[in-house]
């Protein structure tokens, strides 16, 4: 019974094993020269300006998941795009249903300001 698992316990322990080898690989073998220049934060190649313990304001966090939620559109328009060639009429149904959903969304989120950065309310 132990020879139906056996494939996929020997594919896990290599996986693991290859896991931990890549996240403690570079700590063992990497040269080390920590100098004060190397040590300070950064964002996008720019040195830090001001406070670390400074906050961003929740528009930043708002626009943040509005990019995820129609990157993941896109996620979903691929499956569409491999099934219309079977059922042009029904995919395309489906894909003016599910852009009008995200259009409905998207002009309530302009009408209520989420985009306006200058607002100081949420």
């Amino acid at each position: 019974m132990l020879e139906t698992y056996l494939g996929g316990i020997v594919l896990l322990v290599i996986g693991a094993s290859v896991g931990l080898l890549l996240v403690f690989a570079p700590n063992l073998l990497a040269p080390k020269r920590p100098t004060p220049q190397k040590m300070i934060p950064y964002e996008s190649g720019m040195d830090p300006v001001g406070t670390t313990r400074q906050r961003f304001s929740v528009h930043y966090y708002k626009v943040a998941m509005l990019f995820t939620v129609f990157d993941v559109e896109l996620a979903l328009m691929y499956p569409w795009i491999t099934f219309f060639p079977h059922d042009p009429a029904w995919a395309f149904g489906i894909f003016i249903s599910f852009t009008s959903i995200l259009a409905i969304g998207y002009i309530y989120l302009l009408r209520t300001g989420v985009f306006d950065w200058s607002r100081h309310t949420l």
